[in-house]
């Protein structure tokens, strides 16, 4: 099995995975765990749209809640932004949500105009569940997509790669222990793009909060009040759902 990066949404073409991939996007601050707090808090499926006319025109639509972001704010004429936190059982269960952001879901609409469909979204807060997802299904390769900053790399995002291929390199380590290996994957390799990640996760894996303080983003969200955060999209196994592409244009948890 390999798992690959592709550090910005608009290389993946050039990595030219196969179309039977998993793919997974990542937008660590924060995009990924807005996606996984609603679903985790009894939302019914998120709609991920690339601009905001498209979010604006489900305002009126019964059963349906509007999420924008540009540029890490809120859109006035949206009432949910792109923070994880927004997203209590009280606003959203029992509710589908439109959501578009400056750089999450615009690496899904990427992947999906390429013709990838097997396609899902990951953070530390449900990492533990994507492992065990891709070492239940034989897929041929795993690509995480770290969305980034407008196309630009976001060190965040690269972490969470990192800690992705560790996590299944450990939970095969585990079955194998117990006896359990025979419908594991004789090998676990990764392209170049996630060597130097691999070698800062193993680094700071310990204190990643102080560690992302040096990154440009984390930097962004300091200059605008939003520091706290941080933790929340970093704490490992917050929201244990997993967010899959449906044909119907949705994500719902598989």
């Amino acid at each position: 099995m390999k798992i690959s990066l592709s550090p910005s949404p608009d290389l993946l073409h050039l990595y030219a995975p196969p179309l039977e991939a998993l793919i997974v996007v990542t937008d660590v601050f924060r995009a990924s765990a807005t996606m996984l707090s609603a679903l985790y808090h009894g939302a019914l499926s998120i709609r991920p749209v690339a601009t905001e006319e498209e979010a604006q025109s489900y305002l009126d639509r019964e059963d349906y809640l509007v999420a924008a972001e540009r540029d890490a704010l809120r859109c006035a004429f949206a009432p949910l932004g792109n923070d994880p936190e927004e997203y209590t059982p009280q606003i959203v269960q029992g509710k589908h949500v439109v959501l578009t952001t400056t750089n999450g879901t615009r690496s899904i609409d990427r992947a999906l105009s390429l013709g990838y469909r097997r396609l899902t979204v990951g953070s530390f807060g449900n990492i533990s569940l994507l492992a065990q997802h891709i070492l239940s299904v034989d897929y041929p390769e795993v690509v995480v997509i770290a969305a980034g900053w407008k196309g630009t790399l976001c060190a965040e995002d690269c972490l969470f790669a990192a800690a992705l291929y560790e996590r299944v390199a450990h939970e095969i380590a585990l079955r194998k222990e117990a006896g359990e290996g025979d419908a594991l994957p004789t090998s676990l390799t990764y392209n170049d793009a996630l060597f130097f990640p691999l070698e800062a996760y193993r680094t700071h894996r310990a204190d990643l909060c102080n560690y992302t303080s040096y990154f440009e983003h984390y930097r962004r969200l300091e200059r605008l009040g939003r520091l706290a955060t941080i933790p929340i999209c970093l704490e490992e196994d917050r929201y244990p759902v997993l967010p899959y592409w449906q044909e119907s244009g949705v994500l719902k948890p598989l």
